[in-house]
């Protein structure tokens, strides 16, 4: 059977209505998730975890506790089913899918218009991995083997992009010149530098680089 091909992407959820049917870890999971990326949360269950009530309690998320119904769906723009009432997920499944409202129904792939992938953040670094929804374990192996990755080199670099790009926007004018500068500069030696540490030394390197490249661009 041929496995469906996912597009991935990055939603900013930062103010949306977003609904969790369920009450128990998983649910709460999901709706920690979804806080973190600043979505209005509502969830849906006649019981929840004793964090899930004390996120209520503080006004973080709505709670409704009772059972799901179809016009729960109403302004939401994603939706997750995380009970373990099979019924109660196809319901959710099948009232989003008619509203073409995204959904999640978890460990039920053939269910969802979206899966979740394993993420791994690092400073201003967001990495999903998915297996199409095969392998979660391994999806979530990979997760933590870039996560190491992330630790040892990219976060300092990110560190360092970010303090050169307000710079860079400043004295190169066009997008094709500050990609051609931060290409090389992470080609080069000062890239290193700044994983084994110095960043002051290393700043003042990349900010000589930008110079230099400033002044070529505007000989050219």
């Amino acid at each position: 059977m041929m496995r469906r091909a996912y597009y991935p992407l990055f939603a900013d959820l930062a103010g949306r209505r977003c609904l969790v049917v369920g009450g128990g870890a998983i649910a709460q999971r999901k709706v920690l998730q979804l806080l973190r990326c600043g979505a209005t949360v509502t969830v849906i269950s006649p019981a929840v975890t004793r964090h899930l009530a004390g996120l209520a309690q503080a006004r973080r998320i709505r709670l409704i506790g009772r059972g799901f119904s179809p016009t729960d769906l109403r302004g939401v723009w994603l939706a997750i089913a995380a009970t373990n009432d099979q019924r109660v997920n196809e319901a959710v499944a099948r009232a989003a899918s008619s509203k073409r409202i995204f959904a999640n129904i978890v460990d039920e792939p053939a269910l969802c218009s979206f899966i979740a992938p394993a993420i791994v953040r690092r400073g201003g670094i967001t990495v999903a991995v998915s297996t199409g929804g095969a392998s979660p374990s391994i999806a979530k192996r990979i997760r933590t083997e870039v996560g190491h990755l992330l630790d040892r080199r990219y976060a300092p670099l990110l560190r360092l992009a970010a303090a050169l790009r307000p710079v860079a926007k400043r004295i190169l004018p066009t997008y094709q010149a500050r990609k051609r500068y931060f290409d090389r500069l992470l080609r080069s030696p000062i890239a290193a530098r700044a994983v084994n540490g110095n960043h002051v030394e290393t700043k003042r390197r990349a900010l000589a680089m930008l110079a230099r490249a400033a002044r070529h661009h505007g000989a050219n």
